[in-house]
């Protein structure tokens, strides 16, 4: 692994850059809808660096195709990242399933549970990547995809994030729509889109939170498609994801509770319901292409 690194980081200089440099989680822990970045009226945080509008800082234009980086690049602050982040050397045997709707939409269920709400030896995130057949999970660990191009998208609990910035090698990035934007209708990028990498550390290595409260919740670049005002509640929020290769998904989550605690979550700020199910993320998504 420690060669690995070494190899990649000597790589990185020639890259092209890639970003811009149990369920007592239902209803405890501090409430708070706002966070790092720009948040919508629907609450949350946007997290990440952020480029607006035109070319995108690794020169990709804002709603084009074609890749947008091809050689990966170093993560900096490794050490700190698996730290604040519990990041593990096996890889999470727990599953993601695809159900495909009309209009190329897919229905996936990814199996974030991890053991449990602040269960203090969780598995690896569960990695995945957007293909035509629905979003298929990639057999990595934690220390491993901190080297592979080869995702797009991680879960664990109710963090999400994406291959980019802290979080990868790759220049997977991500805007949100505006708070009026509903999936089914949604076509076009706005020009102005804001997109962001996986930027929740600063230039000298400190965590940056997402201002949930939630205990080791990055300001990541999805972070504002929940709210937490005492459970985890959907804001609603779409988002378009961008690959590396410069194909576009838009994406909601619904999900991150069974739906009578979810239900309960979103018109009561808690939930009481047992089990929960939480950590069950659904989320529908599909290409823009």
């Amino acid at each position: 692994m420690r060669v690995a690194r070494i190899l990649l980081a000597v790589m990185s200089t020639w890259a092209v850059a890639c970003s811009n440099s149990g369920d007592d989680d239902d209803s405890t822990g501090s409430s708070s809808s706002g966070g790092t970045g720009s948040s919508s009226s629907s609450g949350g945080s946007s997290g990440g660096t952020s480029s607006s509008g035109g070319a995108s800082s690794s020169g990709s234009p804002d709603g084009g195709s074609g890749a947008v980086c091809t050689t990966p690049t170093a993560v900096l602050c490794e050490d700190q990242v698996v730290a604040e982040l519990n990041l593990k050397a096996t890889v999470n045997p727990d599953l993601v399933e695809n159900t495909q709707a009309d209009g190329g939409v897919f229905i996936t269920h990814v199996d974030a549970t991890a053991g449990g709400f602040n269960n203090p030896t969780p598995p690896s995130y569960v990695y995945a990547a957007f293909t035509d057949t629905g979003l298929i999970k990639r057999d990595l660990s934690d220390e491993a995809a901190l080297l592979s191009m080869d995702w797009d998208i991680a879960f664990r609990r109710y963090v999400i994030r994406i291959n980019s910035g802290y979080s990868g090698p790759s220049c997977v990035n991500a805007a949100r729509m505006p708070d009026a934007t509903e999936f089914d209708t949604f076509t076009t990028v706005p020009a102005n889109a804001i997109w962001r990498t996986d930027a929740y550390f600063d230039a000298s290595c400190v965590f940056i939170s997402d201002g949930t409260g939630l205990t080791s919740s990055p300001a990541a670049a999805l972070a504002s498609y929940y709210s937490y005002p005492g459970c985890v509640k959907m804001t609603g929020n779409v988002f378009v994801v961008r690959r590396a290769d410069g194909r576009m998904v838009k994406l909601e989550v619904l999900n991150y509770y069974n739906d009578a605690a979810q239900n309960e979550c979103q018109t009561t700020d808690a939930v009481t319901v047992m089990p929960t199910g939480s950590g069950n993320i659904r989320l529908q998504w599909a290409f823009l292409d």
